[in-house]
């Protein structure tokens, strides 16, 4: 969960991009809290690995025929 310092920090710099409007204090906010939120979601998610390739290496082709 990204802390309230973050999601400050990050409104704030996407205010300065959208050149600083009047009144969308709360949509930067909320922006900036999803945007964090994302990141972190994509940060524990497991990435996929190579186990399944390393694994039929190891055990032949299945479909290979018995001699």
């Amino acid at each position: 969960m990204p802390t309230e310092e973050q999601i400050k920090k990050l409104a704030h710099s996407l205010w300065e991009q959208e050149g600083r409007p009047e009144g969308r204090d709360m949509q930067h906010y909320l922006a900036a809290r999803e945007i964090l939120q994302q990141r972190e979601g994509n940060r524990k998610r497991p990435k996929a690995s190579k186990a399944s390739k390393s694994t039929k290496a190891r055990t032949g082709n299945p479909r290979a025929k018995k001699k």
